[in-house]
């Protein structure tokens, strides 16, 4: 494997990501630990391991094949914080819109009532925001800072935004498998669909943002804020969702698909 190229750097991330989160699985399975959010309990523990998978599998690529200094410059350009400051509002409240009209169609259409407990936290706040966060930071720079311009240089805007968030799904695998886990008894295929169409919008505000990740890890948060505290009506939710993903679409530079073995650089060391 070619190193030096960008493709076969993608390549790499992804077999380390899956084999590393895959690793971590069967250790679990191995040793009967049971899934778990407290990090004062082993499954807890496998958690806070898991989670930056992808942003080990960046480091580690970035680092043997850029070194000390392109590591340095993967978390300098990912974290870059000068940036129009409605793009933190878009990143941020993105989801929270999406939500609250998936909620207004399913009362005004269907006539449901929203639960009167609505805001039911799964977690101590606090534990709860520290969560979100390292959840944000340890998944963002690896699959929207690293992977994502690679997939779009490969594929274009669109493909590379659809590319990389079926993996980003596929990902996720594991917690399937585990009860306990939000994902648990939950529709695989709904799941990749969904995180697909989260992964435009991100993507147009990756962007807008000059590649910093700071509107997705802001996304991310709200949309994990969501499964955990907020009890909503789902019934619209996929629906809305796909809408977002096709409005958002046209913002993502041109062009969208690309075909064949052509690829431009785009993003972090594209000169």
């Amino acid at each position: 494997m070619n190193l030096g190229s960008r493709r076969s750097q993608l390549i790499l991330f992804i077999i380390i990501s899956y084999a590393y989160l895959w690793l971590l699985f069967g250790l679990g399975r191995l040793f009967e630990i049971p899934f778990s959010y407290d990090i004062h309990e082993p499954g807890g523990i496998l958690v806070l391991f898991g989670v930056p998978s992808s942003l080990f599998a960046a480091g580690f690529v970035t680092l043997i094949t850029r070194g000390s200094g392109g590591l340095r410059q993967l978390f300098r350009y990912t974290l870059a914080w000068r940036f129009s400051f409605k793009w933190y509002l878009f990143g941020l409240l993105t989801p929270l819109l999406v939500s609250f009209s998936c909620g207004f169609a399913a009362v005004w259409i269907d006539g449901i009532r929203m639960a009167e407990n609505w805001f039911s936290p799964s977690m101590p706040l606090g534990f709860m925001t520290f969560l979100l966060i390292y959840i944000g930071l340890g998944e963002e720079i690896g699959w929207r800072g690293f992977a994502l311009p690679r997939f779009q240089e490969i594929l274009g805007s669109l493909g590379g935004s659809i590319a990389t968030g079926v993996f980003w799904a596929f990902w996720h695998v594991p917690l399937f498998l585990m009860p306990g886990s939000s994902q648990y008894g939950h529709s695989i295929p709904l799941f990749v669909y969904l995180l697909t169409c989260w992964t435009v919008p991100m993507a147009v505000f990756v962007d807008k943002a000059n590649g910093s990740v700071i509107p997705a890890i802001l996304f991310h948060v709200a949309v994990n804020f969501l499964a955990f505290a907020i009890l909503h009506p789902y019934k619209y939710f996929y629906i809305f969702w796909g809408i977002t993903a096709v409005i958002a679409a046209p913002f993502l530079p041109r062009p969208l698909f690309r075909f064949g073995n052509r690829s431009v650089k785009i993003g972090m060391f594209a000169n």
